[in-house]
């Protein structure tokens, strides 16, 4: 667990956790049009 502090002062507390190939779909799912144009394709299995 680590404790995060935004910019404007507002703390909370993760728990993280690593990525496993399982985690493919949630993550592919958060692309878009959009996303790929800001940041370019992705390639998730290299990312893992």
């Amino acid at each position: 667990m680590a404790t995060v502090t935004s910019s404007s002062g507002n703390t909370e507390v993760v728990t993280v956790r690593r990525t496993e190939s399982q985690d493919v779909p949630a993550i592919i799912s958060l692309f878009s049009s959009v996303t790929e144009d800001v940041f370019g394709r992705m390639d998730v299995p290299y990312l893992l």
